[in-house]
């Protein structure tokens, strides 16, 4: 909630409301936000920590700016100094703040996906408690473990576009009707593990500042096989994942990999899969290029004939796009 406080401006200053994307939740200070020129409300506080979900509704709304006090500059320049990805390198990190910060990572990247499209709260919330139970069985064995801290130690993008994927996939696997609510979980799952692969291969291939070489795409193109056999001998992975990692980028025109198959054999959730996929790609923002726009990204997509399944591909606008520009579509 926003508190409205007064606080002398002379005694604040601005800080880029970027700075807390990915911060973890604990702060040590309070942060504000400016109603107007003498007003401001104190929006999080060290007693709550960070509200991920209202952080992504000011991004969202255009904001810009926050505000702290000038005396806690010391401590906000320490806070924003630990990302995910400063502990994750730290050999000293224990399994235990490994977790935590899967946890801190997992709803922030959901509260900005959900964000940015017309979503109800109790979508949101159903997908919110689906996705930490994905994390929640990953940190429960063991050997799932080591699967998820592969995806976020191996690069933000990797990790955050498979939360990305999952909630798409669910999204639009319930959209199709064809599938009962642990299929649609089943489905999203998938989605958060399919380019489990990638984690096998270089950093410099999966994280690439620049378009791939064809050497690197012929390394790229390996990591379905390479996930399949990340979770071959895993039996808390269920046959219907292991089957939408190895086929995700299988096509119906039959140009997939890696094994070049054709519409009616690929694996229907993988279809599912793969225009999350690649719905996800194009509206994050890459080294090598700026985020393509929910509408661009849907027409890209539209454009890419025999490369997804046709009938979910024309129920992409009805999905992601909210009511007035789906009309304009």
């Amino acid at each position: 909630m926003q508190e409205r406080v007064s606080i002398p401006p002379d005694q604040l200053m601005q800080v880029d409301i970027m700075g807390f994307r990915h911060a973890i939740r604990d702060i040590t200070f309070d942060v504000y936000l400016k109603i107007s020129d003498d007003n401001v409300a104190r929006v999080f506080s060290g007693s709550t920590g960070l509200d991920y979900k209202r952080l992504a509704q000011y991004i969202q709304k255009g904001v810009k700016f926050l505000f702290i006090e000038k005396k806690d500059h010391e401590r906000y320049l320490q806070f924003v100094g630990v990302t995910a990805e400063t502990i994750f390198k730290d050999p000293h990190t224990s399994p235990e703040k490994k977790i935590a910060t899967l946890l801190n990572m997992t709803e922030q990247n959901i509260a900005e996906t959900l964000a940015q499209f017309h979503v109800d709260e109790e979508t949101a919330n159903d997908t919110q408690k689906i996705i930490h139970n994905y994390v929640d069985l990953m940190t429960e064995k063991p050997s799932t473990l080591g699967i998820i801290l592969k995806l976020a130690s191996h690069g933000e993008y990797l990790y955050y576009h498979s939360i990305a994927v999952a909630i798409f996939s669910m999204f639009i696997a319930r959209a199709t009707g064809q599938f009962n609510k642990k299929m649609i979980e089943l489905i999203g799952l998938g989605g958060f593990l399919h380019d489990i692969g990638s984690t096998q291969l270089p950093k410099e291939v999966v994280n690439s500042p620049s378009d791939l070489t064809v050497e690197q795409w012929k390394i790229m193109h390996t990591h379905p096989k390479l996930g399949l056999q990340m979770v071959e001998n895993n039996k808390v992975i269920p046959e219907e994942v292991r089957y939408i990692i190895y086929q995700h980028h299988e096509e119906p025109s039959g140009h997939g990999y890696p094994n070049s198959i054709r519409g009616p054999v690929i694996y229907y959730p993988a279809k599912i899969v793969a225009i999350a996929d690649a719905f996800s790609a194009l509206i994050s923002k890459r080294p090598f290029r700026e985020a393509y726009s929910v509408e661009e990204a849907i027409q890209i997509i539209e454009k890419a004939v025999g490369k997804f399944d046709k009938d979910l591909v024309k129920m992409l606008p009805a999905i992601f796009l909210r009511p007035e520009k789906r009309q304009a579509s």
